[in-house]
């Protein structure tokens, strides 16, 4: 199993009410504080030497998905990226003068040189997978043998964990009023079962922005890419009143949006009733999470049908997943702190395909951390 890097993960190009995300050349070394990120625009090499089709005609748009990781090690930065079409459909045959990056695209951009970046379109059989566990007020309930909700959550969550083969990468998500991502993707049981310990139950059960924040956790990375989802109650924090018939229909549900966008980043979500206080709404927004997405529903009355979910049935399912290529934009890293500081570096990177409808372009803001 790969030792994880520190890991920055953020800025996934998510569309949606709940937040707004998006979310000369490289090497110099010399120290500059990063401004305002601003749109900038493509490098000129992008649209003069990148992969272009004059006589193709169907597409018409292009959306640019992303994530950015920080390898403290290596001192590189990574960018995660998924072009597609307006159809849904992915561009696979771009090169790296397709894309630009552009640090601090504010008071003091630096263009990263394409011929300094390396781009791969990359396929892992690994798991890459958030797990989002519920820590409201009701997990404190019992479920049987002196034990708490909560309780049996973190040991089925661990056990999840301790089934990871070498590559696999695991996200904790926990939520109540509001979603956290307590841990970001790291291969590193240790980590990640010390910080399910730390999970405590009280608040109250916000499922669209638990699948929000999974979607952001998960980010653009290539592999069996999965959220496995468990709550015991119902959404009490939606201002949608109703089941998944009418928050469907509704663009300002929070589920709306949360499904929507794990929907648009082709996630597979799994989802687990705990216990047996959820109503027939709440079984529904469930089911219907795992549904639209090509998931699977289940539900765990009890302690040893949670662990039984969590630790052979889901992990077959996702095992089962078709492995998401996604290309990777690596550069060495151009900003360098002082000793002891830390600087949050915005980065935008454009994507540009000429076809025979013209330039098609599409953009991502996001950042990632250095310090030293």
């Amino acid at each position: 199993m790969t030792c994880c890097v520190q890991r920055v993960l953020r800025g996934v190009a998510l569309v949606g009410t709940l937040a707004a995300l998006f979310f000369a050349g490289c090497g110099g070394g010399d120290e500059y504080s990063p401004g305002p990120a601003r749109p900038g625009t493509p490098a000129a090499g992008a649209l003069d030497l990148g992969y272009r089709d004059p006589t193709d005609t169907a597409v018409t748009s292009i959306r640019l998905s992303s994530s950015v990781e920080y390898v403290a090690a290596d001192d590189r930065v990574n960018v995660f990226m998924r072009v597609r079409d307006q159809d849904g459909n992915a561009l696979q045959h771009l090169n790296a003068h397709n894309f630009s990056v552009t640090l601090n695209p504010g008071t003091a951009p630096r263009s990263i040189d394409a011929a300094r970046t390396e781009l791969d379109l990359r396929s892992t059989p690994s798991r890459v997978v958030a797990l989002v566990i519920d820590s409201s007020g009701s997990m404190q309930a019992s479920i049987g043998a002196g034990r708490t909700r909560m309780q049996v959550g973190k040991d089925a969550a661990k056990l999840f964990v301790s089934l990871m083969a070498p590559g696999d990468l695991t996200a904790v998500v926990d939520f109540d009023d509001e979603a956290r991502t307590v841990q970001q993707l790291t291969a590193d049981g240790a980590t990640l079962g010390a910080e399910i310990d730390k999970l405590t139950a009280s608040g109250a059960t916000n499922l669209g922005g638990a699948l929000f924040e999974a979607v952001r956790a998960v980010g653009t990375r290539p592999g069996r890419r999965a959220v496995v989802f468990m709550t015991d109650g119902d959404d009490t924090v939606d201002g949608v009143v109703g089941g998944h018939e009418v928050w469907m229909a509704d663009p300002t549900s929070t589920r709306y949006q949360g499904l929507k966008l794990a929907k648009e980043n082709d996630l597979v979500v799994y989802t687990v009733g705990l216990g047996s206080d959820l109503s027939e709404t709440g079984l529904g927004d469930l089911r219907t999470f795992a549904e639209e997405t090509g998931g699977k529903f289940f539900q765990a009355v009890t302690a040893e049908g949670l662990l039984t979910a969590f630790g052979s049935t889901i992990p077959q399912e996702v095992d089962s997943l078709v492995p998401l290529e996604t290309y990777v934009l690596s550069f060495l890293n151009a900003v360098r702190p002082p000793a002891g500081k830390r600087y949050e570096v915005a980065l935008r990177t454009a994507v540009t395909y000429r076809n025979a409808n013209g330039a098609q372009r599409a953009f991502f803001d996001g950042t990632y951390t250095v310090d030293r």
